[in-house]
């Protein structure tokens, strides 16, 4: 789980709402419904123990900065979670299901192929790494 300061505030996005959970210093993201677009709230700032968590199980492949400016990220012909392209037709839910069970694919000619994450990390946690993910995309 991820502890939360003080200063943490409420994150209410449309139908995404971070709950605080019990104890109040934890939280945790959860969809209300599937299909809902995910976006970061405003004034949105990650916990350093998620950027730990995003550069110990993500950035290997989709960069520190989402870029996907990576030897496995090219390889694999990630897109860049910078642009609009990537998120397009990201919803909550399919952003979750691919980290919690896994990718693979080929795209353009390249095997894509991500891991699943489902025995190693809540779906708690997978929502705040999409949450820190989406949050690359400026618009």
């Amino acid at each position: 789980m991820f502890r939360r300061s003080s200063s943490f505030p409420l994150l209410l996005v449309p139908s995404l709402v971070v709950l605080l959970a019990s104890p109040p210093s934890r939280h945790e993201a959860q969809a209300e419904t599937a299909g809902t677009p995910l976006s970061p709230p405003a004034g949105y700032k990650p916990e350093k123990k998620l950027v730990r968590t995003w550069n110990s199980k993500c950035a290997t492949c989709h960069g520190e900065d989402g870029r996907a400016h990576t030897e496995q990220g090219k390889e694999m012909g990630i897109d860049d979670m910078t642009k609009a392209a990537y998120w397009k037709d990201v919803t909550v839910e399919r952003a979750r299901k691919s980290v919690l069970e896994g990718i693979k694919r080929t795209v353009k000619g390249k095997e894509q192929e991500m891991k699943p994450f489902g025995d190693r990390l809540t779906p708690q946690q997978v929502d705040a790494l999409n949450l820190f993910a989406v949050s690359f995309f400026k618009k």
